[in-house]
């Protein structure tokens, strides 16, 4: 009798046998995500500030300055970068859970700047500023514990939605909103005023999962000397809410992580992380640069030229295909892997940006530069997913907060150097022939130089990051 009560799960399990572990395994570890929840709304805020600065945001009453005040172009990266320092040094040193609480309350605080005094120049920059800081205080300590925190089958997943997924998600509420908003309405609420509404709700529910959902890392409970805790924080990580044996192994684990750097000196450790930092460095910039104040400028110079006038619906198709990249890869990060999609990404956006820049220079027919645009910002976020992966399996672990850290920072100077300045057709031209060639020179050095890194625990992944040249898919 029981054998044939379970013939139909086991048919079942046989015919569906990938989408089955998929769902076991998300509600089997759904608490690992929670953990992280209250850090993945405060980057969706960042996400909106990063649009923001970039140039969409077409109805604030402030897109005049921010290119003519310094002091509101540098807000959100000034204190992004400076928050990133903070947390290099907080984390593995605190608990979690007050810096959450501190950054949900910093995106609140800003989001209400934005909606009291949406019209004042300077609430505004405060807003920045605070939400800035916020998102690199909060970032350091997310990504360096999103890999310690997950088990190997989704540890890729769970750093891409934390990170990429949250970012590109407020650069698609940014859109959707700035792209829906008409000043003809004539309606009491400005369109500033959306965007501090919007911070608002994410700073609550940042608050709200911080206060009842964060756990911390085990790693750093093990490195705190307190193995007992770190039982209890891997019993809160998973389903059911009990020790077992997979528990037991996980805790064995994260003990080997722990004991293989503990005894590494800060010179060996900065040996093993520096080809790690080139690799995620070079990685990060790439993204970077797409999206800007160049990137903006191109859509909206192909799509002024398109259209007898500027219509919004661009920015949500550019929003949308950018989101959709990142969510399509995501879920990929533990199966197909980190690397192929990252390479396949890279490629096609090398491709794109040379036939962008050979269109806008070539011909004056701007409807194919347009869904060439579109594409770009697909593979941006196909390319460009694995980067969170990688950031929370690269370093050793005594250097990797202040390691993520310096591949924050550098990213947000970087930001920052290309949105200060309103290019020309000629620069966005050369901008987009640059884009492809990097684009391409990381192709083909991610051949042999990244490394493949799913389902295997973070001390091997780490190892592996340590070699220059890694061939294996």
């Amino acid at each position: 009798m029981s054998t044939k009560k379970s013939e139909p799960a086991t048919q079942d399990s046989l015919v569906h046998p990938q989408v089955a572990t998929f769902f076991r395994l998300a509600y089997k570890n759904h608490s690992q995500w929670s953990a992280l929840g209250s850090a993945f709304f405060v980057l969706v805020s960042g996400g909106m500030s990063l649009a923001w600065g970039a140039g969409f945001a077409i109805h604030s009453s402030h897109r005049e300055y921010l290119l003519l005040t310094f002091h509101m172009q540098v807000a959100w990266y000034a204190t992004a970068t400076l928050g990133a320092l903070f947390g290099a040094f907080f984390t593995h040193r605190l608990p979690q859970q007050p810096i959450y609480i501190l950054c949900s309350c910093l995106v609140i605080a800003s989001g209400i700047l934005f909606l009291a005094w949406p019209e004042s120049p300077g609430a505004v920059i405060a807003g920045r500023y605070l939400d800035g800081l916020a998102n690199g205080l909060v970032f350091v300590p997310a990504l360096s514990t999103a890999g310690e925190i997950a088990v190997g089958g989704v540890r890729g997943l769970l750093a891409a939605t934390v990170e990429q997924l949250s970012s590109n998600t407020g650069i698609l509420m940014q859109l959707l909103y700035t792209a829906v908003w008409q000043v003809e309405w004539n309606v009491a609420i400005v369109a500033d005023q959306v965007h501090g509404v919007l911070s608002i709700i994410y700073g609550v529910v940042a608050l709200a999962m911080a206060l009842a959902l964060c756990v911390e890392s085990p790693v750093h409970l093990l490195t705190r000397a307190n193995e007992q805790k770190a039982v209890v924080a891997l019993r809160h990580l998973q389903r059911p809410y009990m020790v077992t044996s997979e528990t037991l192994l996980r805790l064995d684990e994260h003990k080997l992580y722990v004991s293989t750097y503990r005894e590494m000196g800060w010179w060996s450790s900065l040996q093993k992380g520096l080809p790690s930092l080139v690799k995620v460095l070079a990685h990060r910039l790439l993204g970077s640069m797409c999206l800007n104040l160049v990137i903006w400028s191109a859509l909206y110079e192909t799509a002024s030229e398109v259209m007898s006038y500027f219509q919004a619906w661009p920015y949500v198709v550019f929003g949308v295909l950018r989101w959709c990249g990142c969510f399509c890869v995501a879920p990929l990060m533990d199966t197909t892997g980190r690397k192929s999609p990252t390479l396949f990404g890279t490629f096609s956006l090398g491709i794109f940006a040379f036939a962008f820049a050979f269109l806008v220079a070539r011909t004056p027919h701007m409807i194919a530069a347009l869904v060439v645009l579109f594409l770009l910002q697909f593979f941006a976020g196909v390319g460009q997913c694995s980067s969170a992966v990688y950031l929370t399996e690269a370093f050793p672990l005594s250097l990797k907060p202040h390691l993520v850290a310096a591949s924050y920072v550098l990213e947000q100077l970087t930001r920052l150097g290309l949105c200060s300045f309103s290019p020309l057709e000629s620069d966005i031209i050369a901008y987009f022939y640059v884009l492809g060639g990097l684009s391409m020179v990381f192709f083909l050095l991610g051949i042999f130089c990244l490394p493949e890194t799913k389902v295997i625990p973070l001390a091997e992944a780490q190892q592996k990051f340590s070699k220059w040249f890694n061939k294996d898919f």
